[in-house]
């Protein structure tokens, strides 16, 4: 049985050739790239059987229904441009693609933030869909929402230690972090881990950080306790904007609004008082003098 294969791909030339020689072992590659603007087709094109251009968007989501209507073939394996299977996930998936029963495959994600994983983190153990038969599995659009199973897939799930899993390699530093927690959080169509709209954002902000505190045992190392604090921060974040999504709340337009009061306050104060606030010429932002 034949296999297709696809990646998602936007500015990773430092990472896209170690994730598509690991999905390489398909039979036919297919890379989306999201108009990246570094060297990641040339790489992708070393690599695929087709790359096909795309206009940027901000998450994966929104693209892999369109990436698996390119595939040709009815197995199927995906990776996102941050991830890569394991040489032991390789030989797996090659032989049940092939061979094997299931309709899915669900195996370990072994999460590399800041750089490194470790197992006493919060986000292990944690396994992710990564190959199907067509049918059995529905991409969502919702940032972090996966997608749907269907009723009576059969869904094979190798065993956490048997060394069968895809390494998400992304977050390499807390400045990474906030870049995506800020793109991510910025779509409307989301997934939350927590209560969108509390009636009391202290005490929902306390419980929130304490629960991801909560998954540091007594012996957690600095860099577990450091990943805990920055997976509550994307909650945080993400509890904020759903308040000002809700209020509606505009800053731009707030604070043009102060800096016409501002405008006014310096006309009031020349007229009072003679000195000088402007420099003769018209504001180009509302026409008046300043």
């Amino acid at each position: 049985m034949k296999i297709s294969g696809f990646v998602i791909s936007y500015n990773r030339e430092n990472l896209i050739e170690t994730c598509l020689r690991s999905i390489r072992f398909v039979d036919e590659l297919i890379v989306v790239d999201k108009s990246s603007t570094d060297a990641t087709p040339a790489h992708a094109r070393r690599y695929a059987d087709h790359v096909i251009t795309v206009p940027w968007s901000p998450t994966v989501e929104e693209t892999r229904a369109f990436a698996l209507a390119q595939c040709s073939h009815d197995r199927i394996v995906f990776l996102d441009d941050d991830e890569c299977f394991s040489a032991d996930a390789i030989v797996y998936l090659d032989r049940e693609l092939r061979e094997g029963e299931a309709d899915l495959y669900s195996i370990a994600c072994r999460h590399h933030i800041l750089g490194r994983h470790e197992e006493g983190a919060y986000y292990w153990p944690e396994r992710h869909v990564r190959a199907f038969a067509r049918g059995a599995f529905r991409f969502g659009t919702t940032v972090h929402g996966g997608g749907r199973i269907y009723p009576g897939a059969h869904v094979a799930e190798p065993a956490f230690d048997s060394g069968i899993c895809f390494h998400n390699i992304s977050h390499a530093d807390t400045a990474t972090w906030i870049e995506k927690t800020n793109r991510y959080t910025s779509r409307l169509d989301r997934s939350s881990s927590m209560e969108r709209h509390p009636r009391d954002l202290l005490t929902a902000a306390r419980a929130q950080a304490d629960f991801w505190m909560g998954k540091c045992g007594p012996d957690a190392t600095p860099y577990s306790q450091s990943v805990a604090i920055l997976r509550a921060v994307y909650d945080l974040i993400d509890m904020v904007k759903h308040w000002e999504q809700k209020e509606g709340y505009d800053g731009q337009a707030l604070f043009q609004a102060t800096c016409c009061q501002l405008q006014d306050d310096f006309d009031q104060l020349e007229r009072a008082s003679g000195i000088a606030t402007g420099l003769g010429k018209r504001s180009l932002f509302d026409g008046r003098w300043a």
